[in-house]
C-alpha cells in the first residue's frame, strides 16, 4: 500500500525545488488536471490505483500515482467498482486543501477532471509554524502527500524545528513518520539528520533491525554503518553465523567486507573445516578476493601438503599455481615440490614444457632450483649439470 514509483519521486522533487513565488491571492486559485483510475481486481482491501496529471503555467508537467483505499475518499463507495457506466464526484480531503474529482467509471475503470483548492486556514497555520509564502505548487504537493500541520508539529516536538519544505516532502514520500523517528532516536549514538532519517527508510533500517544489531554487537551503530549493513546484507542472522564460525569480536567494517566479498556462512564453515581452525576475517576476505575456494584448497592439500598455510594458498592463486600445474610437474618427475618452489617456478616460467626442453638439451636430472636458475640465466649460458 502507498508505494511510490520512481517517476513519482522525480516529479515531487521537481515540485519541491520550484522557487518561483506567486502573489498572496494565488492560494485562492484552483489547480486543474486529469485523473484516471482502475480498481484492483480480486483485491479484498477495496483498493484502486489513481493517477493524476497536470501542467503548470511554467511548462512543468507532473504526474502523481498511488494506490488508495476507497475509504480514503469522501463520496466514493465499493459499488462503483462494478458499475457499468456511472458518473462520479468524490473528494480527497487533506489538511492542505481539497482535491475534487469529477468523471465517470465504466467496468472498474474511471477518468475525468480534478481540481484542487488550498485551505486558507492551512496557509495561516503553516505560516505560524514558520512556513510563510507557500506557493500553489507547494500547497498542492503538500496536499497530495498529506503534509499536515499536525505532522509538522509532531516533528518539531521530536527535535526537528527547522525542516525545509523539501525535508517535509521527503519525509512523507519515504515514510519518515513521528512514530518511526521516536523509535530510532533512542537507538542511535547521536541524533540523526533529516537526510539520515530518509536514508534509513530508503534502505529498510527499521527500529527492529537497529535494536537487534545493537544487541548482537554490543554497541549503538551510526546511521552510515546501519545503512551499509542493509545495502550489503549484513542481517542479524549473518552476524550470528559469524559469531559462531569466526569470532564474536568482529567490527562493522569486517562484517561489511565479508558480505561484499562473499564470505558467507557456508564458505566460512567449509574453509574452517579444511584448514582445521577458525579463520580470521582478513584471511577469509583475502581468500574470496583471490579465489581460494574450498574446492581449490582441497585439491592443493592433496597435491602439495595437508597443512598448507593461508598465505601460501593466496600466493598460489596470485601466481597461478593451479592443481593442473602441480599435477603436470608431478608427471614430469617432481612428486614433492615445496610451496615456495611452486611459486618461484610460476614467477619465472618453469613448467612441464620447459622441463622437457631442458632434458632435450642434455640435462639429466635437474633439480627445481636448477630449473629456476636455467630459466633465469638461459640454457645456452649454463654448462652441463
Amino acid at each position: 500500500m502507498r508505494k511510490f514509483t520512481m517517476w513519482l519521486a522525480a516529479a515531487i522533487l521537481m515540485t519541491g525545488i520550484l522557487t518561483t513565488r506567486v502573489s498572496p491571492s494565488a492560494a485562492d486559485d484552483t489547480i486543474h488536471g486529469d485523473w484516471s483510475a482502475r480498481f484492483n481486481s480480486g483485491a479484498s482491501c477495496g483498493c484502486f490505483d489513481l493517477e493524476v496529471e497536470r501542467s503548470s503555467g511554467w511548462g512543468h508537467h507532473s504526474t502523481w500515482g498511488n494506490t488508495h483505499k476507497i475509504s480514503d475518499f469522501a463520496g466514493l463507495d465499493a459499488n462503483i467498482a462494478s458499475a457499468k457506466d456511472s458518473p462520479v464526484h468524490f473528494e480527497l480531503r487533506r489538511d492542505a486543501g481539497i482535491m475534487s474529482f469529477d468523471g465517470r467509471f465504466h467496468n472498474g475503470e474511471g477518468s475525468g477532471k480534478f481540481s484542487f483548492v488550498a485551505s486558507d486556514e492551512y496557509v495561516r497555520g503553516m505560516k505560524s509554524l514558520g512556513y510563510s509564502g507557500l506557493d500553489q505548487e507547494q500547497l498542492f504537493a503538500f496536499a497530495v502527500h498529506d503534509v499536515s500541520r499536525q505532522f509538522v508539529r509532531d516533528m518539531k516536538d521530536l527535535g526537528y524545528p527547522d525542516l525545509t519544505t523539501d525535508d517535509l516532502m521527503a519525509f512523507r514520500i519515504h515514510g519518515v513518520t513521528p512514530e518511526f523517528t521516536r523509535a530510532v532516536l533512542g537507538l542511535l549514538p547521536e541524533k540523526p539528520s533529516p537526510d539520515n532519517l530518509v536514508a534509513m527508510r530508503i534502505h529498510g533500517v527499521s527500529p527492529e533491525f537497529t535494536k537487534e544489531i545493537n544487541a548482537l554487537l554490543g554497541e549503538r551503530f551510526s546511521v552510515d554503518d546501519l545503512v551499509a549493513f542493509r545495502i550489503h546484507g549484513v542481517s542479524p542472522d549473518f552476524v550470528r553465523s559469524v559469531h559462531e564460525s569466526v569470532s564474536k569480536d568482529v567490527s562493522a567494517d569486517d562484517l561489511v567486507a565479508m558480505r561484499i566479498h562473499g564470505a558467507d556462512p557456508e564458505f566460512v564453515k567449509s574453509m574452517a573445516a579444511l584448514m582445521g581452525r577458525n579463520l580470521p576475517v582478513d584471511q577469509l576476505v583475502a581468500f574470496r578476493i583471490h579465489g581460494v575456494s574450498p574446492e581449490f584448497t582441497e585439491q592443493i592439500q592433496q597435491l602439495v601438503e595437508k597443512n598448507i598455510s593461508s598465505d601460501d594458498l593466496v600466493a598460489f592463486r596470485i601466481h597461478g599455481v593451479s592443481p593442473e600445474f602441480v599435477r603436470s610437474m608431478k608427471e614430469a618427475g617432481y612428486p614433492k615440490i615445496s610451496p615456495d618452489q611452486l611459486v618461484a617456478m610460476r614467477i619465472h616460467g618453469v613448467d612441464a614444457n620447459f622441463v622437457k626442453e631442458v632434458r632435450e638439451h642434455g640435462y639429466k636430472d635437474p633439480t627445481i632450483d636448477d630449473l629456476i636458475e636455467l630459466r633465469i640465466h638461459g640454457l645456452r649460458n649454463r654448462g652441463s649439470l
